[in-house]
């Protein structure tokens, strides 16, 4: 499963040519491993569920060779980016990510 999951995310940073999709993904991972490419899609689903669920309770996936996610907390604040008015900005949550070293070099 582990050699699926970084040929999923491999993939997804060597084909930046073009963008893929979820289903795209997953055919093209299910080519290169001979494998079934609806269960490919599974895995590259609860990969994606996985990683939100283990940020929402603070923690930080790191892929070794690839790069890290993380959150980013943004307060709640005043202001209106759209007009200016004053108002509030409701407090967020962003997803971050943080190459590796490694994975920077696979690309360069």
């Amino acid at each position: 499963m582990k050699k699926t999951l970084l040929t999923i995310i491999l993939v997804s940073v060597f084909s930046s040519a073009f963008a893929l999709g979820d289903r795209s993904m997953a055919k093209l991972v299910a080519e290169d491993l001979n494998m079934d490419e609806d269960q490919v899609f599974q895995v590259l689903k609860t990969f994606k569920q996985q990683v939100s669920m283990q940020l929402k309770q603070g923690k930080t996936i790191r892929l070794q060779g690839f790069g890290q996610f993380s959150l980013e907390h943004t307060g709640e604040r005043a202001g209106n980016p759209n007009t200016g008015e004053m108002g509030t900005i409701p407090a967020k949550n962003y997803l971050r990510f943080k190459p590796s070293k490694e994975g920077n070099k696979s690309i360069n």
